[in-house]
């Protein structure tokens, strides 16, 4: 009975419906489409969706990793939850820039970035990671020491100019004697 009144319904759509197919039927019309916001209007830039990130990433140098959730499966493929976390150790990695050993929390990826950048001053002061916790302090304190070594060195450059200028006006004091 059931496939008779569904026999019944195709006889009933007219041969221009069923040409243009079942996709036609659902697609919005131009004036449709003109009266439906754009994605921009309905999400600005700063209301972008923001992924969660655990406590525990927040702190050191995860690069992007943090806990997963998925399931161990058996021979019998019976699924059991569980979580799966970050390879996380606490090491000592060198700074260039502030010429020491800085301890932080970190992933072996973050290492293998780490090694990727260049060093630790060139990951820190690169990756989109570095936001919060132990990376953003050592970041900060990256930009202070380079702040203060480009001050340096203008003064000395200064001083080199002006030293270099008497130079001249002594060597020509001494032509002209």
């Amino acid at each position: 009975m059931l496939s008779s009144s569904i026999s019944q319904g195709f006889r009933r759509l007219s041969v221009s419906q069923v040409s243009r197919g079942a996709a036609a039927l659902h697609r919005p019309t131009a004036a449709a489409s003109a009266s439906l916001p754009s994605l921009d209007a309905v999400i600005p830039d700063h209301q972008q969706q923001v992924r969660y990130r655990s406590n525990r990433s927040r702190r050191g140098l995860y690069n992007g990793k943090d806990i997963r959730s998925g399931n161990n499966v058996s021979f019998s493929m019976k699924k059991t939850k569980r979580t799966f976390k970050p390879n996380v150790f606490k090491k000592r990695v060198y700074s260039e820039t502030l010429d020491e050993m800085v301890r932080f929390h970190l992933t072996t990826s973050a290492l293998r970035s780490i090694d990727k950048a260049g060093g630790l001053d060139n990951y820190l002061l690169t990756s989109k990671y570095v936001t919060e916790g132990e990376g953003l302090v050592v970041k900060q304190r990256i930009l202070k020491k380079m702040a203060k070594d480009t001050k340096k060195k203008e003064k000395a450059e200064e001083m080199a100019a002006a030293a270099g200028e008497e130079g001249k006006k002594s060597i020509s004091a001494s032509e002209g004697a």
